[in-house]
């Protein structure tokens, strides 16, 4: 198998499909609109390690981004493990990339879950 020849595709799942957390600190963001604007900004952020490309890794893995009143990242937990240790430091990356998020609505600190996906296809 030649990474070459290898057709590989990224997926970020749907923005619709995202669960949105309250709890202890947290406001439940209703805003379907702020939650497509977080999803598209940790979407072009998106990318695939060439390392675990490498080594034919794939896998899904879900993460939840608590961001402040102000749009900044509070903290990144990984919920569900891709199975890939390279895969999963990149799901936690990912959201760090972004410099600033929209303000949640409500003005108080919500945390969304992503669920993200890594496939290579042959």
């Amino acid at each position: 198998m030649k990474l070459e020849r290898l057709n590989l595709r990224f997926v970020i799942l749907a923005v619709a499909g995202l669960a949105v957390f309250a709890g202890a600190g947290h406001a439940q963001a209703t805003d379907p609109g702020w939650k497509r604007k977080v999803g598209q900004l940790i979407g072009a952020n998106f990318s695939y390690p060439r390392s675990a490309q490498l080594r034919g890794e794939q896998g899904d893995a879900k993460i939840k981004v608590a961001i402040s009143a102000t749009g900044k990242v509070l903290s990144v937990d990984l919920v569900q493990s891709s199975g890939s240790a390279i895969l999963d430091r990149e799901a936690v990356r990912i959201p760090m990339k972004v410099s600033s998020y929209p303000a949640p609505p409500n003005g108080a600190v919500a945390a969304i879950v992503f669920p993200i996906s890594w496939r290579i296809n042959e």
